[in-house]
């Protein structure tokens, strides 16, 4: 018997340059730490399908309230990287987050 399986590509992202990097795109005004964003703790990934969409009512207040403030919120990482995928800034893709301290 062999063993199923797919192969797929994915897009791998630091922690640490996450951060950085959100925090420059958005402009916030205290540093973006998705340790704390998205409760994640050492020797972990977390896994985020980035796609160009159009977003719900609701995301959509929520990322038009964080552009406002400059305040990034918990469990918001997947929105913040959809918006810089629509305004063709990433590309699509499964983004893992590489988490090791």
């Amino acid at each position: 018997m062999e063993l199923k399986y797919t192969t797929e590509s994915v897009i791998r992202v630091d922690y640490g340059d996450l951060d950085v990097f959100l925090t420059e795109k958005f402009g916030f005004n205290e540093p973006y730490k998705i340790l704390a964003a998205e409760e994640l703790s050492n020797d972990s990934v977390k896994d985020i399908e980035v796609r160009k969409e159009e977003f719900s009512e609701w995301d959509q207040k929520e990322l038009d309230e964080i552009l406002a403030t400059k305040k990034w919120k918990l469990y918001h990482t997947w929105l913040l990287l959809c918006h810089l995928c629509n305004l063709g800034e990433i590309p699509e893709g499964n983004y893992l987050i590489d988490v090791c301290w």
